[in-house]
């Protein structure tokens, strides 16, 4: 997170979400990035370059106070939507049946969006990276990462947008409060998609897979990594070695290990908060193992309705919420939710302070014993993510 405090920008990077938006809107090219052992990056700000303008600060998604008391109001009334493209080999290979993808080719290949701002595949780590679509330079469907695991700078590229009539962007709702603020003067239209995201991971999380799977992350963190496809929720394949999602998943996000301390400090998983008109997010609890895979697709507006219902080749079936309210998790999210203010450091009542500090010191003790103790059978993992949850004992 930015600030400006007596006339000094200062990075706090315990609050950093890692958007990498800052660095490409310094006019003064002020901001670097250094790479850290754990896959994030620390921010500096040249003082003699920064002429103190405050752009920097204003965009930054971590600045964003409080949290709404009515987030969950209007999710009963919402549409819902099994999502998946039609070709069953694309849905194959995808994380979540494809529809992400299908929105981004088959929007700009059919004239519904002018300009995407996603993701493409990358050579060297992260191994994905911004890039700005247009009807040019359409993607396959091959050259757009599956899910990504690790931290990944979506704003980085953003000098490659260039104005047209409709743009869509894709992110998690923190990338998208940034970069909303910055492309606002380059559409006509802004279509927001909302890959939803409660924690986002270090490389730690990935060095522990592989752990597990017997082979390693080096420290130049050159190795090659797919965390999702091949069915759903599909299969972690690191250095050749392959693992079952749902096996690799129970540690790092059962017992939330490794998140980006940023994520802290966001309560905002659906991206409702910045107006997102659509989520995309895995049917978890209600869908079970399967060969292809669907996306479970929230409709927060009349425009990402019109959109979702105008993309060729992507496949819908419509849900009620008690269909799908399982899936959601909101009891997690209002736990998480309840906790923001602690990790921003705000007031909060004594419960908040111990549930958050119970997390901490928690989160730290189960992150070393995982890291001191050999690797175990995946039944030994699956005894530690049995170890009674705290937070979720004080925050019932």
């Amino acid at each position: 997170m930015l600030t400006l405090v007596d006339d000094k920008i200062n990075f706090d990077c315990t609050k950093c979400q890692q958007c990498g938006v800052c660095k490409s809107i310094c006019p003064k090219e002020s901001i670097s990035l250094s790479l850290l052992h754990n896959g994030l990056h620390e921010i500096t700000v040249d003082r003699d370059k920064c002429i103190r303008c405050g752009k920097c600060v204003s965009i930054c998604p971590a600045n964003r106070k409080g949290v709404s008391e009515d987030y969950f109001d209007n999710l009963y009334s919402k549409k819902y939507y099994f999502a998946y493209n039609a070709n069953n080999e694309i849905r194959m290979k995808s994380s979540s049946g494809g529809a992400c993808k299908t929105l981004i080719i088959e929007g700009l290949r059919n004239g519904l969006v002018d300009g995407v701002y996603s993701l493409k595949k990358k050579e060297i780590y992260p191994y994905a990276e911004g890039e700005f679509y247009t009807k040019y330079n359409i993607p396959d469907y091959e050259d757009i990462p599956n899910s990504v695991y690790h931290s990944v700078m979506l704003g980085d590229n953003i000098q490659k947008i260039v104005k047209c009539n409709r743009l869509m962007i894709i992110g998690t709702s923190c990338q998208l409060r940034a970069l909303e603020k910055v492309l606002k003067n380059k559409c006509n239209e802004l279509i927001k998609i909302c890959i939803f995201c409660k924690q986002q991971k270090s490389i730690e999380s990935t060095r522990f897979l592989a752990k597990i799977m017997g082979t390693i992350v080096p420290e130049n963190l050159i190795f090659k990594a797919q965390y999702r496809g091949i069915g759903w929720p599909g299969l972690v394949q690191i250095n050749n070695k392959v693992l079952s999602w749902h096996r690799a998943a129970q540690v790092p996000f059962g017992r939330r290990l490794w998140t980006v301390p940023g994520c802290n400090v966001c309560g905002d998983p659906f991206g409702i908060e910045v107006n997102s008109d659509l989520s995309l997010m895995d049917p978890w609890k209600i869908r079970q193992e399967n060969a292809l895979g669907e996306t479970l697709v929230v409709v927060n507006t009349l425009a990402g309705l019109n959109l979702l219902e105008h993309t060729p080749h992507l496949v819908l079936e419509e849900k009620s919420y008690k269909e799908i309210e399982v899936s959601l998790d909101l009891r997690d999210i209002e736990r998480k939710r309840q906790l923001v203010p602690f990790f921003r450091g705000e007031y909060c009542s004594f419960k908040i302070k111990f549930a958050g500090g119970m997390e901490r010191l928690q989160r730290s003790y189960l992150q070393s014993m995982v890291a001191i103790l050999p690797r175990l059978p995946l039944l030994g993992y699956r005894i530690i993510c049995k170890i009674p949850d705290i937070r979720n004992i004080i925050l019932k």
